[in-house]
């Protein structure tokens, strides 16, 4: 299971992608347990480290919800 964690509410669009591809979306004061689950913490690089799970910018967090979009089926 793929799950990505925001500091904060992202926006629609990356709601809207959980759905159509299968992951799941939190921020970070509603995190599950993160035990057998693919982490990325997004925007929040200290978090991540904390967690000993993926990090990414913001911006590359936008490049691959663009590459979601742009290469796997609706």
């Amino acid at each position: 299971m793929l799950v990505f964690v925001f500091r904060r509410r992202p926006d629609e669009r990356w709601i809207e992608a959980a759905r159509r591809h299968g992951f799941e979306i939190y921020t970070a004061d509603q995190a599950p347990p993160i035990g057998g689950k693919f982490v990325v913490v997004v925007g929040d690089e200290e978090l991540a480290k904390r967690l000993g799970v993926a990090y990414l910018t913001e911006e590359e967090a936008e490049e691959f919800l663009k590459y979601l979009e742009d290469h796997l089926p609706r």
